[in-house]
């Protein structure tokens, strides 16, 4: 008798345990990268993402969701012009913040990277020549 309480105790830790590992930020197993679409008239141009280069207009590139990001289009002639992405709450991390409501666990996955996007996820520049 006592054998099968003991059993009984353990299974009902072990699904707690489960289901509450379950349910601890989904954001924590998303991607962290997200592509970005950058285009630009006339095409050719160098994209400058976060200091570095990552090519010629018209690209796709992976950028880290965990921070904003400056947008350098540049090109010999024209003048240069900058945008920076801004984050917002990707669906993940929507699931996350619903999941904090039930269980407070969750909200460690919008400390990941994951749990945000960038918001456009594609950008235009019209170079202008340089005066």
């Amino acid at each position: 008798m006592k054998s099968i309480r003991f059993r009984w105790h353990v299974f009902r830790q072990v699904t707690i345990a489960v289901v509450t590992v379950s349910f601890t930020g989904c954001s924590i197993f998303a991607p962290s990268m997200q592509t970005l679409q950058v285009s630009s008239s006339p095409d050719g141009a160098t994209v400058v993402a976060g200091g570095k280069p990552v090519g010629e207009t018209p690209i796709q590139f992976d950028a880290h969701r965990g921070k904003d990001l400056l947008i350098e289009v540049k090109k010999p002639g024209y003048q240069s012009q900058f945008r920076t992405t801004s984050r917002t709450l990707s669906s993940i991390g929507t699931v996350d913040v619903i999941g904090a409501y039930f269980i407070l666990l969750p909200l460690l996955g919008l400390l990941s990277s994951g749990a945000w996007k960038h918001d456009p996820e594609t950008y235009g520049f019209v170079l202008e020549p340089e005066k």
